[in-house]
């Protein structure tokens, strides 16, 4: 079974479509019938007559990414014929068109959204935006407040909740993926370094599973993976390589803490005063202080960590779990585990920062909740196909082990584990603000916060208009 395609098809999922401002849909024949209902078994039987009868006049949607192939791919097992015959289906059903395309590169994406939804003439129906790009397009009433739309109910299981919770503001909801999360932050690690500094190989998996996979644990075991193993006084081997911005959101988020925190009443606020997140950049500062860290080779590409582990260099590195496809070539096995809890989390920590698909604002009320009906038919699991545990067939192929998996990324969901990172949603400023010289040892943490507490605080205050 080609289990990367079946991750292309849920990935798909969390998508959507192409239609003109301009463009006028035709009328729902049945479009009043839920809104008239006054009890739930009422409001129910017309919801369903009105899906049964819609017809939404041939309308084409397109779903606008920056990866996808204009070309359907051919399907590789049943469950790929599955859901391209159901989507054949909704389509003839109730007359539509609909397809996920690129519209531009990664880089066009920002401005193509901006300048095309500004003019009137957007070139998606439903935007696939990355989370550090919604910001600025709500701020600027860019984008449609998806709360209004009858169509979609974000109480249905199948929403990706992280994402809904991101993106509102009071009661309003801007942006929508289904299916779960993307898995996020880890730390993967070369087995044969393990077993040559004389560690178990799945000695991770083990404390992780046991509860143990703590700050101090993690040390003990970088001070023998960080060795001179010709005693010519050079480290040959280091206990880590890794991108500041990810190991100082690993060692903060661990500690139960974060970045931006947003309270009650919905507004945002700077977290990095809370102790618990001082207390894990300074952590994170001692692990290259005491030389575990690899230091950055002179005149490096951005991205040396990723060869260092790549060429076991380095015996573990903090990343995220898509660089998994990186190590596809790698000679030796690797694992993957959480980030070591800090003193101040009861259990695993991690965040999630998943792709948004958001509908243009200058869509009007009835164009929009057409476009959100057949995004919502769209974004359906396959029938036949709602294991819970389907979500786990993308990801096997991709590891040398199904502890990864089954242990790794399952504890990835468990309630309380997952968080949201809000710093994506205050424009113009990013960890790299503290990230780039704490890293360099140019600057303490302390320091740092508080030399960027105002530029941040105006940030904050701008995005709680």
């Amino acid at each position: 079974m080609n289990k990367r395609l079946i991750a292309s098809i849920l990935a798909a999922t969390c998508i959507s479509s192409f239609v003109g401002c301009s463009q006028k849909a035709s009328n729902s024949s049945s479009s009043s019938s839920a809104e008239s209902s006054s009890s739930s078994a009422e409001t129910t039987t017309a919801s369903s007559s009105e899906e049964e009868a819609r017809d939404l006049g041939g309308m084409e949607i397109v779903i606008g990414d920056w990866w996808s192939s204009d070309e359907e791919a051919a399907p590789q097992n049943a469950k790929d014929e599955a859901t391209q015959e159901y989507r054949k289906m909704i389509q003839e059903k109730y007359n539509f068109k609909i397809k996920q395309v690129a519209i531009t590169d990664w880089g066009g994406m920002q401005e193509l959204f901006t300048t095309s939804v500004m003019a009137g003439d957007p070139k998606a129906s439903v935007f696939i935006l990355a989370p550090n790009w919604i910001a600025q397009p709500i701020a600027n009433n860019l984008v449609y407040d998806l709360a209004t739309i009858k169509s979609l109910d974000f109480s249905q299981s199948k929403w990706n909740k992280m994402v809904t919770q991101l993106t509102t503001k009071g009661k309003s909801i801007y942006g929508m993926a289904a299916g779960k999360p993307e898995p996020r932050l880890g730390v993967f690690w070369n087995k044969r370094l393990f077993k040559e500094a004389g560690l178990d190989e799945n000695l991770p998996y083990d404390l992780q599973k046991s509860g143990d996979w703590t700050w101090s644990k993690f040390e003990e075991i970088c001070q023998k993976l960080t060795r001179d193993t010709n005693n010519d006084g050079k480290m040959d081997t280091y206990a880590m390589a890794s991108f500041s911005i990810e190991l100082f959101s690993g060692a903060v988020f661990s500690n139960n803490a974060e970045f931006i925190g947003k309270g009650d009443d919905g507004k945002y606020f700077n977290a990095t005063k809370n102790p618990a997140c001082l207390e894990g950049l300074q952590w994170a500062v001692s692990l290259i202080q005491k030389g575990y860290e690899m230091p950055t080779p002179q005149d490096a590409n951005w991205d040396w960590f990723i060869s260092a582990f790549h060429d076991a260099k380095t015996a573990m590195i903090v990343s995220e779990e898509y660089r998994v496809g990186t190590w596809k070539d790698m000679k030796d096995d690797f694992g993957f585990v959480l980030f070591p809890k800090g003193p101040k989390a009861s259990d695993y920590r991690t965040y999630f920062s998943d792709n948004v698909a958001v509908i243009p604002s200058c869509f009007d009320a009835e164009t929009a909740d057409k476009i959100a009906f057949a995004y919502n038919l769209y974004t359906n699991p396959t029938p036949g196909y709602e294991d819970d545990d389907s979500w786990k067939d993308s990801y096997y192929s991709a590891f040398r082990d199904e502890r990864a998996v089954d242990e790794t990324l399952a504890l990835m969901y468990k309630d309380g584990v997952g968080t949201v990172n809000y710093l994506s949603m205050i424009p113009n400023i990013g960890l790299g603000d503290i990230a780039w010289d704490v890293y360099a040892l140019a600057s303490t943490p302390a320091e740092k916060i508080e030399a960027i507490s105002g530029t941040w605080q105006a940030a904050i205050d701008e995005a709680n208009k």
